[in-house]
């Protein structure tokens, strides 16, 4: 039996424009301040130019896992979500459990990416903590937007 080795990790790249573009825009419209949301949009060209051009200038990029994509496309939703959270101190609490997770989870991911490097001489078994962790805190992610759900939506 033949098994091919086909390089899927551009796959990954997609994943983390995908999610900071559509979270950028989500984070965007639920603002009212129009200064916050040139902010927003700034950030989302900002970003999408500096990886376009990394992207261009290292094209050998696609094909290998990007710390610095993952770090400032993740980063940039946690300070938009951040800043909801603040609009938030005075305003209604919509979306709330979705946004706690939302930084929760993405800050722990990129901690663990960055480390995942750290970990590459490590056993498999320290290997796994780290993947296992990420796991974990996706689950964590995922139980509030499920409570989010339930609790505005649900009737």
């Amino acid at each position: 039996m033949v098994f091919f080795n086909i390089n899927n990790l551009f796959l990954v790249h997609l994943y983390f424009i995908g999610q900071f573009v559509l979270l950028g825009l989500f984070y965007k419209e639920l603002f009212q301040n129009k200064e916050q949301k040139k902010i927003i949009q700034i950030s989302l060209f900002t970003g999408i130019f500096i990886l376009a051009v990394q992207y261009v200038l290292q094209p050998e990029l696609f094909f290998k896992f990007n710390l610095f994509e993952i770090t400032i496309t993740s980063l940039l939703v946690v300070f938009f979500a951040l800043l909801y959270l603040y609009n938030m101190l005075t305003d209604e609490k919509k979306f709330y459990y979705i946004t706690v997770g939302l930084v929760i989870y993405l800050l722990a991911s990129t901690i663990l990416f960055l480390v995942g490097n750290l970990t590459l001489g490590l056993s498999e078994e320290l290997k796994l903590i780290t993947w296992t962790l990420n796991a974990f805190f996706v689950m964590v992610n995922q139980f509030f937007v499920l409570f989010e759900w339930k609790k505005s939506f649900s009737s």
